[in-house]
């Protein structure tokens, strides 16, 4: 019985252990972004060196390798890149655009959970360095900008 193969977006090095976890339930692993010699492509069964956003030529590798799945993480521009793909190959995705956009954008991810009484983080808006600085603030505590996505800028203090 020949392997699934499933097509990965993106080949940062946090997508290694992605490409680790296929291969390890069976799947034939695919890697695709347009960075030469990313990380997860070294561990990848195959690899192609295509933009992400390319979501023509992406279906077309599609169908060449008869991929059954598209899988990407931790990065909202591939997410959206692997929706398009999905519905452009008439493949599932694990989020509908609609869930997806709830869910990355902070303030209305916020809203959805407080309609369901789940608890959320409180807010609290930043100051600039030439601002007073805020004395009154608890430790620990996350620093997160609302305009960032992908983990960036998150120190904890």
């Amino acid at each position: 019985m020949e392997k699934k193969k499933i097509l990965i977006l993106g080949g940062t090095f946090h997508m290694i252990e992605v490409v680790e976890a296929a291969k390890r339930i069976g799947l034939y692993t695919i890697v695709t972004d347009n960075m030469s010699g990313s990380p997860a492509k070294k561990v990848a069964d195959q690899f192609y060196n295509v933009s992400t956003g390319d979501i023509q030529k992406l279906a077309e590798i599609g169908r060449f390798e008869h991929i059954d799945g598209v899988f990407t993480a931790f990065d909202d521009h591939n997410t959206w890149h692997a929706i398009a793909l999905c519905k452009t190959m008439n493949l599932p995705f694990y989020a509908t655009p609609a869930q997806f956009d709830t869910t990355c954008h902070k303030d209305r991810f916020k809203e959805y959970c407080h309609t369901f009484g789940v608890t959320v983080i409180e807010e609290c808006e930043g100051r600039s360095r030439s601002q007073k600085p805020l004395v009154d603030i608890e430790f620990p505590f996350v620093t997160k900008p609302i305009d960032s996505f992908t983990s960036k800028v998150i120190p904890v203090y």
